[in-house]
Order: structure tokens, then sequence, then C-alpha cells
């Protein structure tokens, strides 16, 4: 009987057979093989455009295609851990020599410098910067213009044309305009150089911080996410943040040990600082960050004092570095260094994102009360920081991933929230022991000692958040609207071929005079390309009003799929109005 035919026989059928362990060096060996089948997404198409072109760059995707099947193999056949140590640091060299070949495919002097407004709107206060104007409370009304781009359409019809970040991304683009010390070509996009420069040193510390069977993981998420580039390229500051976010994270819980910050601490808090200097996102993190780290230290030292002192010092190091990037914009702009700063938070931009919002986008015929979406998101917020504090030792593992879900209740919901830190939720889940959480200290009053109270605290810290969506969702809008459309037709019939007019009759059943701004949808986009050709400016409590519309530009294509809608957008109170658009019978 053979070995085959002898271990078939022995194996009773009958018997469940337990999955053999997966050996670590296999597990590395996977992650390591996953990491180079990923570099291949998007590879073909880019040799074959660039083939008669730019020859040099497809010789160069040609080149990294075949390193990249050769890497395969060698990882595939690798002897020990050493050998796919060293490999994986080959994976990473070539996964920053397929970014540098993406951007220098994206880049090139008879293509627009950005495609969005991120980008544009940082370019054009680091020009202001550089020549001696201001940045904060100065409206770049020329940036959709000049730079060929769409802007962020605030609920008042008007769109976003003021710089609203942390000055960081301006101090670093400022040297290479025109006015700076470094003047570059217009062409090239010194923003997004920096944002793309930010995700190699982000993955460079990623890889050196991970312990070794996980740094793949620095390929698969800086350089292999396909959402990753684009938005590098665009120039959004919140790049920046990630290679200093990945110092802080690396080691939070142990920031403080002892009782003393050390020279790692105070790096950390620096690091800290630039990142809160770079983009708001930081700030939600910052606040997490530095509860966790106040309730490690009080569960390591004891008491109360000792635990203050050192996340105050950690705090005072941070916050000087914020305020020395930010002293020449607090003294050139004065005042309005504190609302710019603050603009992305508090500017009313138009409903956008992956999330409740869409119900009274798309689903219903609108909402009264949309704001109520953000103090849902805020509600959340709060309650999930309430929950760090009752159960530190549970969540601290997750704590880069805690202040992101309460965004998805937002009325902009967008995936930039949830997915452009990732690498972030890794690191601090791969480079802190999760024992060191066990010590924290835990808010425990003596209600909360009985087991059936700490059972219904979840359901009743969501509460708040979720009756204030439901406020949002079942608020009706004011204002009443029905809508005819019309434009060109085809030569031979009455089929609609593009939408160029609309009329819209509205009804304020309301209290209050409503100004409206319309805009229409065929997708998830809101198109506010159209004007008011004729309509009052307002429309007065419990009256109705009729507006003619044209569209600036091409006409639009209707839905050919189901129905094209119009919304009427208002800010003073915040509405949002939606109807199908009643098309001819020949459509």
């Amino acid at each position: 009987m053979t070995t085959r035919a002898m271990t078939a026989h022995a194996v009773d059928p009958a018997v469940p057979v337990r999955a053999a362990a997966v050996p670590p060096t296999l597990a590395h060996r996977v992650l390591s093989l996953l990491a180079v089948v990923v570099l291949f997404q998007g590879l073909p198409t880019l040799l074959r455009d660039e083939a008669v072109s730019r020859v040099y760059l497809s010789v160069g995707f040609g080149l990294l295609y075949g390193a990249l099947l050769l890497l395969a193999v060698l990882v595939a056949t690798a002897r020990g851990d050493r050998g796919l140590r060293r490999l994986d640091a080959a994976v990473l060299g070539a996964a920053v020599v397929r970014l540098a070949l993406q951007t220098a495919y994206a880049v090139n002097s008879s293509a627009q410098p950005y495609h969005d407004d991120e980008g544009a709107l940082v370019t054009t206060a680091a020009r202001s910067f550089a020549s001696g104007g201001h940045v904060y409370g100065a409206h770049f009304t020329g940036v959709a213009e000049l730079f060929h781009v769409g802007t962020t359409p605030l609920m008042d019809g008007s769109s976003a044309d003021t710089f609203g970040y942390p000055p960081l991304s301006v101090l670093l683009n400022a040297p290479f305009t025109a006015h700076g010390l470094v003047p570059l070509p217009t062409w090239l996009p010194v923003a997004g150089l920096w944002c793309v420069g930010s995700l190699v040193a982000a993955a460079l510390l990623m890889f050196r911080r991970l312990p070794a069977p996980l740094r793949p993981a620095a390929t698969v998420l800086l350089f292999a996410v396909i959402w990753m580039f684009p938005y590098a390229r665009e120039g959004y500051p919140v790049f920046l943040t990630l290679p200093f976010l990945v110092v802080v994270l690396a080691g939070w819980s142990r920031i403080g040990a002892g009782g003393r910050l050390g020279r790692a601490g105070i790096l950390s808090a620096g690091c800290l600082g630039v990142a809160d200097a770079a983009h708001q996102l930081a700030w939600f993190l910052t606040v997490f960050l530095l509860v966790g780290v106040l309730l490690l230290l009080r569960g390591e030292q004891g008491y109360w004092r000792p635990a203050l002192a050192v996340t105050g010092r950690y705090v005072g190091v941070a916050a000087g570095v914020f305020l020395v990037l930010n002293l020449p914009f607090l003294l050139r702009d004065g005042r309005a260094w504190g609302s710019g700063v603050l603009t992305v938070l508090t500017q009313h931009a138009s409903p956008q994102g992956l999330g409740p919002v869409d119900i009274s986008l798309w689903l219903t015929s609108g909402s009264g009360a949309p704001g109520m979406y953000s103090a849902a998101a805020a509600a959340a917020l709060l309650a999930t920081l309430a929950a760090f504090v009752v159960w530190p030792a549970r969540l601290a593992p997750a704590l880069a991933l805690l202040p992101w879900p309460a965004f998805f209740l937002s009325t902009r919901s967008t995936e930039t929230y949830f997915v452009l830190l990732a690498p972030l939720w890794v690191v601090a889940l791969a480079c802190n022991e999760r024992a060191l959480f066990a010590t924290a200290w835990s808010w425990r009053p003596a209600p909360l000692r009985r087991h059936a109270v700490r059972l219904a605290l979840p359901p009743l810290l969501v509460a708040p958040a979720l009756v204030l969506l439901l406020v949002a969702i079942l608020t009706p809008p004011p204002l009443r609207l029905t809508a005819t459309g019309s434009g060109p037709h085809a030569p031979h019939g009455t089929r609609l071929t593009g939408l160029d007019r609309i009329t819209a009759t509205v009804r304020n059943t309301g209290g209050r005079p409503l100004r409206p701004a319309f805009a229409t949808s065929v997708t998830a986009w809101l198109d506010l390309d159209w004007r008011i050709v004729s309509g009052p400016r307002t429309v007065p409590p419990h009256g109705s009003a009729v507006y003619v519309l044209r569209r600036i530009g091409a006409p639009l294509t209707p839905n050919p799929a189901g129905p094209t809608l119009l919304t009427i957008l208002t800010d003073d109170p915040m509405t949002l109005t939606n109807a199908t658009v009643r098309l001819p019978a020949g459509r």
C-alpha cells in the first residue's frame, strides 16, 4: 500500500480535521507576495499609453513590470526570514520607482497642474504669502478660471474661494512660487509633489517601525491602494500629516513612561504639532491621543498630578511647535487667522458623501434641517470619546480609527475622512503592545460598577446622535418644488438629448424668506452650473415664485437610467429640497 493510500485509509471522514496553524514565515511570505501582486495594478495601461509619446516612460514601466515578476518568484522561493526582509525592502524600492514613474506620467508642461481645488488653493495662497499678501481672510476669486478646476460649492450657491487649512502647505510651497527663493515653472504641481514625497516618507517610516513580518503592509497601503496617488497628486494637505503621525502613533503607548518625556516623547510632541499645522483631521486624532496618553499615565503613576504634569509637558511642546508654524500668519492676518484655520469645519459646504445624508439627497424630497447631520456627527464623536474613557483597555488598540466613524453621519461624509489615514490604523495597532493598555485608568463611578449599567451604556451614548440623525431625515423641507426641463432635440424626433433650460415653481411653506440656489444631479454629484435668468432673489414666507434657469456651458445630458433631479439649497436657514425634472413626452 502506498503512503498516500495509507494516509487516506487512516483518516476517518466522520472526524473533523482541524486546519493546521499557518506558520509565521508562511504568513510573512504571503503578505510579501501580496505586496508584489498589488503593484501590478495599472502598469499595462500606463505602459501602452506611453508606448509612442514618451518612450522613456514606456521603457521604465516595462522594466518595472519585469522586475516585479522576478521579485514575485524570489519571494515565493526565499529561504528564511532574513531573505524575506531583504526582499521586502526591494519591493518597497520598486514601489517608490513605480510612484516616481506615475508622477512623471501625470506631470508635464502640456497638462494642467491640478484637476481639483485643494492644490490650486494651496498654490494661490502660497503665491500671496510669498508676495507679501494675506493668506487667511483673502478671497481668491480667480482660482477656478486660472487652474481650470471645480471648487467646493456652498449652500448659498457660491463657491469656496478662501484658504481653509492650517499653514504648513503654504510654508512648503511659498519658496517655489514666482516671488519665492527658488521659482519653479507654473505647470509643476509643487503642492502635489510635496504630498507625493510625504507618501514616500511615511512609507519608509512605517516600514522601519512595523514588525518585520508586517512591513509589506507599508507598500500595500501607501503605494498600491488606488486612491492614494490621485489624491496626493492633487496636493491634498492631509498627506503632509502622514509621516509625522506615523512617528507619533508608532509608540504612543510609551509616551511619558516612567514619568519622563525623554527625547522620544519630545520628538513625538514636535511631530504632533507639525501634523496639526498641516490639516484639521489631525486635530481630531490629537484629542483621542492626548486622552489615551493621560489614561495610560494615570494607570501607571497611580495619581492624577504626575500624569497631568507629563501630559501637560507633551501638550506644551506640541502647542509650541504649532504656534511657531502659525505665528507668521497670526501676525500678518490677525483675527482672520482664527476663522481661517477653522473654515473647513465651519463653512456651509453643500452635502456630499457616502452616508445617511444620501437619504435626503436622493431618496426623499429633502430636509429642513440638514445641519443636524453634522450635529449628529459631533454627538457621535463625543460618544466615542466617552466610550474611550470608560473602556480604554478595549478601545486603545483602535485609537487611530476611533475619530472617523462619526464622520459617516456628517453632511460631507466623503471617503477622505475614512481611508486616506488608513495606514495609521495599522501603525497604531501593530506598533503598540496590547499588554500596556491593560493598565490604563478607566472611569468607574458607582453606577458603572454594575454590569447591567455598563451593558446599557453604549445605546445611551449613541442615542443623542441617533435622535439628531432622525431629526435631519424626518424634518420636511419648507420649500415645495415642481420643475420642467427643455433643451435642444435630435433632428429626427422629439427625444431630449440635452437639458439647458429648467422652469421651476417654488412655494415657501415656512415663515422665513429663503434665498434659493439651484443644482441638478444625474449622478451622486451636484451640478451647480445653472444661473437664474428670471425670478426673485428670495421666496417670501408663505409665498411662491417662478424661476427660469439656464445652464452655463454645454447642455446637461439627462439621466438615461432614471430621473434627473433638481435640488434647491438655502443657507440661512440651511435647507435641502429635491424634485424630479419633468421632461418632454418624447423623452
